[in-house]
């Protein structure tokens, strides 16, 4: 069993790779990852945007990779990690958290896949083009457009994320993908039951055709819910650890640091297409994120270690697995 001083140690000297933030960006953010010890963290910057809302958030980020050229920089390629390791910088990779912003238009994930937006979550929490949220009130499954869009991803290397998706659109998209999809933020049911919670069976599919499962950070949806330590964290690891195996499992911790709750912007994620029916509760009640602050996550690795995880494991979790899982996606 790893002490406390060389959990940190390992820590310290590994890849960790956080596949979900939607935290309020800039330098405050920028320099908590800095001191977490983040290699690398997928930022979302759409959605319920639009394609010219979309590109707006884009252009944002080419800007702040300018002016913060100190703390982050833009992830091209898998060498890119090992840069963004070395130089002591945080990577960004930028994902969606719904295809709105390609419209109707197959050809615009391209562009977006050539500006750097290399994961994308095929619905938010409703319908679209491709099929169905997990709040929607009929499931459709993937839409023939959607298995248009999955085919192109597949072909442009950009990841296909699956965590707020209805489980009938999931369960289609994992049978139909010609690459792996990914859960990029979630929890599992088998500990607490909610709809945003992915099955059992949703896991084990996912893991036979090789897709990664991430875990989420949102407290409400853990067994204990807002009581939910960083033990109860690790814990929901080793839950996906049973039923896909420790290569399959990494760290997605849903991050909204520097957004109060309630606040505008919570309020416009949980509402359909930002203005509508009120989808969630979570856009004002009170959210704990066991993880702690992003300046604090090497406590995960103190963690890791107390519950006897070898230094193998906790290597791979923290970042390897994404590593890997990454080049497979985005190298054709």
């Amino acid at each position: 069993m790893l002490s406390e001083d060389e959990a940190r140690q390992l820590y310290r000297e590994s890849i960790h790779i956080d596949s979900l933030n939607i935290s309020n960006w800039g330098p405050e953010i920028f320099q908590a990852w800095r001191k977490g010890g983040i290699t690398v963290v997928s930022c979302t910057c759409g959605l319920w945007e639009d394609f010219k809302g979309t590109i707006a958030n884009i252009v944002q980020w080419k800007k702040w990779y300018e002016e913060y050229s100190d703390l982050i920089m833009e992830i091209t390629s898998i060498e890119d990690i090992y840069t963004a390791k070395k130089l002591n910088k945080t990577g960004v990779i930028l994902n969606f958290q719904n295809t709105s912003g390609i419209e109707d238009q197959l050809d615009y994930l391209r562009v977006f896949r050539d500006l750097n937006v290399r994961q994308m979550q095929l619905t938010y929490n409703t319908q679209n083009y491709s099929g169905a949220g997990y709040t929607e009130l009929r499931d459709s499954g993937l839409t023939g457009f959607g298995r248009e869009v999955v085919d192109h991803m597949a072909v442009l290397g950009i990841v296909c994320d699956l965590s707020h998706v209805g489980h009938q659109t999931t369960m289609d998209t994992i049978e139909y993908a010609r690459k792996p999809p990914c859960f990029s933020h979630v929890l599992p049911s088998g500990m607490k039951e909610s709809g945003r919670n992915k099955t059992d069976e949703e896991i084990r599919a996912l893991g036979a055709k090789g897709g990664m499962v991430a875990a989420s950070n949102f407290g409400p949806h853990m067994k204990k819910g807002n009581d939910s330590t960083i033990d109860d964290y690790v814990e929901v690891l080793e839950y996906f650890i049973d039923l896909v195996g420790e290569d399959l499992v990494g760290i997605g911790s849903d991050a909204s640091e520097g957004h109060a709750r309630p606040s505008p912007f919570l309020e416009w994620c949980n509402k359909d297409k930002g203005y509508a029916r009120k989808m969630t509760e979570w856009g004002s009640a009170p959210v704990v994120k066991p993880l702690g602050k992003l300046a604090d996550r090497e406590e995960l690795a103190v963690a890791m270690a107390r519950r006897g995880w070898t230094a193998e494991r906790m290597r791979k979790v923290l970042g390897l697995n994404w590593l890997n899982y990454y080049q497979r996606i985005w190298e054709n």
